[in-house]
């Protein structure tokens, strides 16, 4: 009888598995088409380390030619692709008799698994893919943080739980994950349609990098993809591809079958990642489903556990972490939506915002930490930091002079060391909250007259921006990674995936308030011919020597030396300017990089109707870098924070992509006729930001390419751990700790879970 019993469960167990296994076949199959790709990244997730790769054919890519070290720029990954270029042009000419043995096994292993008929092209299929053990490993690990969270808020939209495993292909689950093109985060969101998602991004907060708030939007944005189109392996593809893409790629095929529409849809923006996506989420899944089978010695970390708090007053990360006695590592680990910046430069977050703690904190002793804050420590309002220009012939000594501050200060604020020497036209953040003995000029009043008074240093911060505002950005960003035959079908594309209900969250997946955006001061050069007055300031050794230096010049490019850039931020490739008019209520901009104007009505505060009306712009009118444009300033203090809003978010991309990646190398390009900025950025699989093909292209005018234009093409590699921690350890300057504030400290309890 217990034998029999004991038969019944089993068969009743294998009787729910299996019709659970079915139904997540239906959910999302696999096709005949993408059986090898899922094997292929299997390997690539598995096996393969991330000091080596494989080459192996585009479209057929079990078809492995050789394994071997290096990466995609390695000059040996080059010479072995062409080696085998060449030899399976040999085994074409010679249709496959009298091969030698190195062609013979090429041969075979394109039998085993390509298609013969298509053999004559294999040559131009050749590709190099990197492999990823070590980070998906890696990935695998922290998922344990925030896996049941991301259930919980998938569950929520109706949305399968097995997508909880994408940000596996998308980040490998890191917070700080940052792709070459500007998306962030677990979920890999570009800013406007972070924004779009309304999530919070400047120069302070960036909420594409807190994975609660993050996955909220991407489990909207797949529920609203689904319920469009119908099919999750499209819903799925459509997270790289776009609703818009699959939405052409269905018109075009008359085929919802992903398997039929790799096969048969043609776009220029349809290339091996997004073909491969859905394959690269199958592989993904799977092994995260049996990792113990795969990665037998890793374990999961533990769920992350924190309690939320919101700040009294405005509060420094020095402040919150001294008061309630945890470490800048510990706020940083729990708030990744805190920029980098908010602890190098020790910026106020505003009051009301919302922040994770430690569970050991409980939230009556947060609140009394609060309370026992000396009144000499609190503040009513956000700091102003300023920004100082570079001029040929400053020094730091002479700068940090003239803006009143200390050279230490200023040297550590910049991370200025001998090895990182200023430059002409570079952009220095001057600590401290105001500058009042500098006699500086802001960018945004430069250019004369009845500059609007900043009599208020803390009036309200400009609002969050309309769902319009930010779905012109959120087009403008799809348009640059898009083909230019492409980009007509996306203006009406973009805004409908936001317009749905909003499910109850769980408990964990609670949204921060909005956050108040802190305005800052952007600074030209003090004028020389005024006196200064130094303070006596003592300095060591080494840091007297970089205190002296002067400014390295202006890097220049030409065609004829290859260009080195340093890896500061480039003012001069941004023209910031803003000439107020006479009245005072409006002011007129030079249209610059990656600016739109729901960019302008984000930074103001207004509609983006209002900057159309201004300039007789029609509704769907579009702008190009260098037009002559008009911005309306009716709100005092409005031209300062339209002029910070824009430097910050120029600063925040330059120091956002040069924290993970570095230019290996620069080739010249001949321009082909027909060829279009797209088409430079979007080189072999190799995409690269606008802003950066224009920093080593100041020479030339990239609005008017012509056939025949020498521009300089730059190679970007990913920056190693290694390579992460020797910068931050460059610097000569010791950073000096905050001051220890006579306050009680916060008793850990026990935990508790969100």
């Amino acid at each position: 009888m217990g034998k029999q019993k004991f038969s019944l469960i089993l068969i009743l167990f294998l009787m729910v598995f299996s019709s659970s296994a079915a139904q997540t076949d239906t959910i999302f199959p696999t096709p005949e088409i993408l059986k090898q790709n899922v094997a292929f990244w299997k390997k690539i997730y598995t096996e393969i380390s991330l000091t080596e790769g494989l080459i192996h054919d585009r479209d057929y890519p079990m078809v492995i030619y050789d394994r071997l070290k290096g990466d995609y720029n390695s000059s040996s990954v080059k010479k072995r692709k062409d080696e085998i270029a060449a030899s399976l042009r040999l085994i074409i000419s010679k249709s496959g008799k009298g091969l030698s043995r190195e062609e013979e096994a090429l041969y075979t292993v394109y039998k085993q698994f390509g298609d013969i008929a298509l053999f004559k092209d294999a040559p131009e299929r050749i590709r190099f893919q990197m492999g990823q053990k070590e980070r998906f490993r890696k990935g695998l690990e922290r998922s344990g943080l925030y896996l049941d969270t991301i259930r919980a808020i998938l569950k929520s939209y109706k949305v399968p739980l097995r997508l909880a495993y994408l940000p596996h292909v998308e980040s490998s689950f890191n917070t700080e994950a940052y792709s070459k093109v500007g998306a962030a985060g677990l979920w890999q969101f570009m800013r406007g349609t972070g924004k779009m998602f309304g999530m919070k991004i400047d120069y302070t907060i960036d909420e594409r990098r807190d994975p609660i708030i993050a996955t909220v939007g991407a489990a909207r944005y797949l529920s609203s993809s689904y319920n469009e189109l119908k099919s999750w392996p499209l819903a799925i593809t459509s997270y790289n591809h776009g609703v818009a893409g699959m939405r052409r790629a269905v018109a075009q095929t008359g085929s919802k079958d992903l398997a039929v529409i790799i096969q048969k849809y043609s776009s220029r923006s349809f290339r091996f990642a997004s073909s491969n996506f859905y394959g690269c989420f199958l592989a993904a899944s799977e092994i995260a489903e049996d990792h113990a089978t795969y990665f037998p010695t890793t374990k999961l970390m533990q769920p992350l556990q924190f309690h939320d708090a919101k700040l009294p007053i405005f509060m420094s990360t020095d402040l919150i972490c001294t008061v309630l006695g945890i470490t800048p590592q510990q706020l940083s680990d729990l708030n990744p939506a805190l920029r980098p910046s908010v602890f190098e430069q020790r910026k106020r977050l505003p009051k009301g915002l919302v922040i994770h703690l430690p569970a050991t904190l409980t939230a009556k002793n947060v609140h009394m930490a609060f309370n026992n804050i000396p009144d000499s420590l609190k503040q009513l309002g956000p700091e102003r930091p300023n920004y100082y220009t570079v001029s040929r012939g400053d020094n730091l000594y002479g700068i940090a002079g003239r803006l009143g501050v200390s050279v230490k200060d200023i040297a550590i604020e910049n991370n200025i060391t001998k090895y990182n020497r200023i430059y002409a036209g570079q952009v220095l953040r001057v600590p401290g909250t105001t500058v009042a003995s500098a006699k500086t000029t802001t960018l945004a009043s430069a250019t004369k007259q009845g500059a609007i008074s900043n009599k208020k240093a803390v009036e309200a911060a400009i609002e969050s921006s309309s769902v319009e505002a930010a779905a012109e950005i959120a087009q403008a960003e799809i348009a640059q990674i898009t083909p230019p035959e492409d980009t007509t079908q996306i203006v009406s594309n973009v805004v409908a995936s936001v317009i749905e209900p909003k499910p109850v969250k769980p408990q964990q997946a609670s949204k921060t308030e909005p956050v108040q955006q802190q305005p800052v001061e952007s600074t030209r050069t003090a004028k020389k011919e005024e006196p200064v007055h130094f303070q006596v300031e003592q300095l060591s050794d080494s840091l007297e020597d970089i205190a002296m230096a002067p400014a390295l010049p202006e890097p220049t490019v030409n065609l004829r030396v290859k260009p080195v850039l340093p890896t500061v931020f480039d003012v001069g490739l941004y023209n910031l300017d803003v000439v107020l008019s006479s009245g005072g209520s409006r002011a007129t901009i030079s249209v610059s990089i990656d600016e739109t104007i729901g960019h302008y009505a984000d930074w103001l505060g207004i509609p983006t109707w209002q900057i159309r009306k201004l300039n007789d712009m029609g509704r769907g009118s579009t702008i190009r870098v260098h037009q002559k444009l008009q911005i309306p300033i009716d709100k005092q203090d409005a031209l300062d924070r339209f002029s910070s809003a824009r430097l910050e978010y120029h600063m925040a991309i330059e120091e956002d992509f040069y924290a993970q990646y570095m230019v290996s190398d620069v080739k010249t390009h001949i321009v082909k006729r027909g060829q279009t900025l797209w088409d430079l950025c979007n080189q072999n699989e190799a995409s690269i930001p606008l802003w950066l093909l224009n920093k080593y292209n100041k020479q030339v005018d990239l609005n008017k390419l012509t056939a025949g234009m020498t521009v300089w093409i730059p190679e970007i590699s990913e920056l190693t751990q290694e390579e992460i921690d020797r910068r931050a350890n460059l610097s000569s300057v010791p950073k000096p700790q905050p001051a220890r504030i006579p306050l009680q400290r916060v008793p850990q309890k026990s935990v508790i879970t969100p």
